[in-house]
C-alpha cells in the first residue's frame, strides 16, 4: 500500500487524493481548513485522472512537518463523514428549521 504523501522539497509536500473516495466538495472543505497556514494548489494527476494532487507550500514561515499531511488526511475523513451525514439526514434538519421559523397563528 502506498501512502498518498510525497515530500517535494523542504518547504513543500504533496498529497494525492483519490476522488473515488472523497467528494470534490469534501476536498475543497479540507483544503480550506489549511489555507490560513499554507499556500495550496490542486491539480488533476496527469497519469491518473482519478487522483487530485494537492500541493502545500510553506506560508509565513510555517514549518511543514510529517504531521501536517497526516492531519490533512484526517480532515478529509472528517469532512467526508460530515458530507455523508448531511446527505443522509439533511432533510431532517431542513424540516426542523422550517418548523421553527413557521409563522405563528393565533386562534
Amino acid at each position: 500500500m502506498k501512502f498518498p504523501v510525497v515530500a517535494l522539497a523542504e518547504d513543500k509536500f504533496q498529497v494525492s487524493v483519490d476522488i473515488n473516495l472523497y467528494a470534490k466538495e469534501v476536498l475543497t472543505a479540507a483544503i480550506y481548513k489549511f489555507s490560513h497556514l499554507f499556500y495550496i494548489h490542486q491539480q488533476t494527476d496527469v497519469d491518473n485522472q482519478m487522483f487530485v494532487n494537492v500541493i502545500f507550500e510553506s506560508k509565513d514561515n510555517n514549518k511543514i512537518t510529517e504531521v501536517v499531511p497526516k492531519q490533512f488526511c484526517n480532515e478529509l475523513i472528517d469532512q467526508q463523514i460530515r458530507h455523508n451525514t448531511n446527505e443522509q439526514f439533511g432533510h431532517i434538519r431542513d424540516m426542523i428549521v422550517q418548523e421553527a421559523f413557521k409563522p405563528v397563528t393565533s386562534k
